[in-house]
C-alpha cells in the first residue's frame, strides 16, 4: 500500500504529463469541490451540534417569537 506522500508524488507526475487543459480543469474542479464540500459539511455539523446544545439547555423560541424577532430585525 502506498503512503500518502507516494500517492501525491504519483499524482504530481501524472498531472505534469497532461497537456490537455480540459483534463487539468477537471482535476482542479474536482479538488476544489472536495475542499468546498468539506467546509460546508463542517459548518453544517457545527450548526447542528450547537442547535442540539441550545435545545437541551432550553434556548428555544416558538414560531411566533421567531416571526416577531425576524420582523424587528428587518425594520
Amino acid at each position: 500500500m502506498e503512503t500518502i506522500a507516494q500517492q501525491k508524488q504519483e499524482l504530481v507526475r501524472m498531472i505534469e504529463s497532461v497537456n490537455n487543459p480540459e483534463i487539468l480543469d477537471a482535476v482542479k474542479n474536482l479538488l476544489s469541490v472536495s475542499e468546498r464540500d468539506l467546509k460546508i459539511k463542517q459548518k453544517m455539523i457545527f450548526g447542528a451540534l450547537r442547535s442540539e446544545e441550545d435545545f437541551k439547555a432550553g434556548r428555544i423560541y416558538t414560531r411566533e417569537q421567531v416571526i416577531e424577532r425576524t420582523n424587528r430585525m428587518n425594520k
